[in-house]
């Protein structure tokens, strides 16, 4: 049961670190975030009504999975949480008094994974000429997705497996890379007499630091044979994966001891990538500002290929059969040896499943469209439809989103409040807000204050600094604009 313990723990632990809200909707609906909204739609961006934008830092967390949870918890209920126990160690005995109880879903459901990650550091946008706009940036990400993992290997309908009973597995595949992105934006805002036409786009140059992929190609059918060893028939199986910090990781399962050497920041290969975008924007003389405004956008268009300590590996040919004895991997302390043992039982060769020393990876590609309607002043209704496509055989996989976001937005302060439903099945509500230079939020409030079966959650903020009247803003009062007006350069 410490196995078990231990995978629930680590998961948690992975998705925390490294989690991302991808669509942040509380900042990038606003119309006074400056370069946030380029990551939406880089058109809005030169459409904005301001004239310079300084985004100083920006941060996030966004994670679901459905394989494991953490029983009748929030974020704000964890905080006086002082043990994390298992289930299956509880076997029937009461809870620990101010413990944490991990346990994983026996679900007939498909299980998967995603989180996506930023780090936004210093980012600037300038707008000129009136309808111009020139900005750069830079962002370090991370996106990991996992789909379609057959049910059977849950953790419990796993262990219930009769031996020497074969069951199949269909295809499933996951990939993830962490990388940094340093980027040019141009954006162009066209008056029309009823409102104004814009495009935008943004071109990325992306430095890899850490990336992998999965794939099971085909069906095929695993057979238990012992508690400690299995046989896979026709196993259709290919993967990628960067190796200059791994080996100089050492692991000795045996000793339960783990050897640290020579690890850091490495970079493995490049690529460019670019978003674009269209929208425009229709006035109302009952109106300040617009009264609806409409966008398409295409996300992270791009690849990137990997060729410095790289590896890609197949079993193709396809071996009859594949037999793994646990043991036998257990005594591997690195993942070359451990490459070799399987490579060896599956294709009679330990060198036989290396194929290349680089592969591609698609970007998160994904193609959005935007609507936003000014109801009455001040008070808007924005949606978003996020969908994802892949540009090669293994992508990093963005969450698809459908999202209706009520707002209250003026030059110092907003409040949103988000619906979003997630990959087509997971309904979730958010709150967001900004109060000058500061914006904050999450599009799952639910996982903060609500106690129930925690699988995920989701934050962000960001601080920036952008053209305001700032003895207007203490003392409390507002900044109206106009049709077409500009915010200016400080004002004293």
């Amino acid at each position: 049961m410490g196995k078990l313990k231990l995978i629930i723990v680590l998961a948690f632990f992975i998705h925390s670190f490294y989690g991302y809200s991808q669509e942040q909707l509380g900042i990038r609906m606003d119309n006074y975030t400056g370069m946030d909204q380029a990551w939406t739609n880089p058109a809005f961006v030169a459409a904005s009504p301001l004239t310079f934008d300084i985004h100083l830092v920006g941060l996030g967390m966004f994670v679901e999975q459905n394989y494991g949870f953490i029983h009748n918890t929030s974020i704000l209920d964890m905080k006086s949480k002082t043990d994390f126990v298992s289930a299956l160690d509880l076997d029937g005995k009461p809870v620990p008094k101010g413990a944490l109880v991990g346990d994983i879903y026996d679900t007939p459901n498909k299980k998967f994974a995603k989180f996506s990650g930023t780090l936004t550091g210093p980012s600037l946008m300038i707008k000129f000429g009136g309808q111009h706009s020139v900005g750069v940036f830079t962002n370090m990400r991370s996106a990991f997705a996992a789909t379609k993992i057959p049910a059977i290997l849950g953790y419990y309908a796993y262990d219930r497996q009769d031996y020497l009973d074969g069951f199949t597995v269909t295809p499933f595949k996951g990939a993830g890379a962490i990388w940094n992105e340093t980027g040019i934006h141009y954006g162009i805002d066209l008056e029309r007499s009823n409102g104004s036409i814009s495009f935008g786009g943004n071109l990325k140059y992306n430095s890899f630091l850490e990336s992998g992929f999965f794939g099971l190609q085909d069906e095929l059918t695993f057979t238990k044979i012992s508690k400690d060893s299995l046989s896979i028939n026709y196993p259709a199986v290919e993967f990628g994966i960067t190796t200059g910090n791994i080996n100089h990781i050492s692991v000795d399962a045996n000793n339960k001891d783990v050897s640290i050497g020579n690890i850091g920041p490495r970079i493995y290969g490049h690529g460019f990538s670019a978003d674009l975008g269209a929208s425009v924007q229709i006035e109302d003389n009952d109106l300040e500002g617009y009264r609806w405004r409409a966008g398409v956008s295409v996300l992270d268009f791009g690849m990137a290929k990997l060729n410095s300590y790289s590896e890609f590996h197949s079993s193709y040919p396809i071996p009859t059969d594949l037999n793994l004895d646990f043991n036998d991997l257990q005594d591997a302390k690195s993942l070359n040896e451990l490459e070799s043992k399987i490579s060896q039982a599956a294709l009679g060769d330990p060198n036989a499943s290396l194929k290349a020393t680089s592969f591609k990876m698609g970007l998160p590609s994904a193609i959005s469209v935007q609507g936003d309607y000014q109801f009455i002043q001040n008070v808007y209704v924005g949606g978003t439809i996020v969908q994802p496509f892949g540009l090669s055989r293994y992508n990093l996989t963005r969450t698809s989103v459908l999202a209706v976001a009520p707002r209250y937005e003026s030059r110092y302060f907003s409040l949103t409040a988000p619906v979003v439903l997630r990959d087509w099945k997971s309904v979730r509500m958010g709150l967001a807000g900004r109060l000058g230079f500061i914006s904050f939020g999450t599009d799952n409030l639910g996982s903060f204050i609500r106690k129930r079966d925690f699988t995920g959650t989701d934050f962000y903020f960001a601080i920036r600094l952008n053209a305001i009247n700032l003895p207007n803003f203490l003392s409390g009062g507002g900044h109206k604009r106009g049709k077409k007006s500009k915010l200016g350069c400080y004002s004293f």
